[in-house]
């Protein structure tokens, strides 16, 4: 899984999780109006990332993944993760893991069984 990175200036962190059939730029209009407040964290989820041949898993396994993720790059907490559709049950998930702070968590849908 990709992880691509904006605004890492700055201190308060966003996850930001696409929804499936379609990719991580999904995003493109968000970024350049938070970048400059908040350090965004989007990854390219398996099976829909641009630089990485990969299959999707589950949203429990990517939810995994990214809690390792932000352990390895010893994030201590966020800010808040928005999650859309699928990336909603991701950024559920990733949450009630609670191996990092989430401050808030935004489910835009998310209630489908994946």
């Amino acid at each position: 899984m990709t992880i691509h990175e904006f605004g890492r200036q700055n201190s308060e962190k966003i996850l930001l999780i696409h929804p499936s059939c379609v990719k991580w730029d999904y995003f493109e209009k968000v970024i350049p109006l938070l970048e400059d407040r908040y350090h965004l964290i989007v990854p390219a989820l398996p099976g829909y990332d641009f630089d990485r041949e990969s299959d999707f898993t589950s949203v429990e396994q990517i939810a995994s993944e990214l809690n390792e993720w932000m352990m390895e790059q010893k994030i201590e907490g966020l800010y808040a993760v928005y999650g859309c559709s699928m990336g909603g049950s991701i950024a559920l998930l990733t949450t009630l893991e609670k191996r990092t702070r989430i401050d808030h968590c935004i489910m835009d849908g998310g209630i489908t069984p994946y």
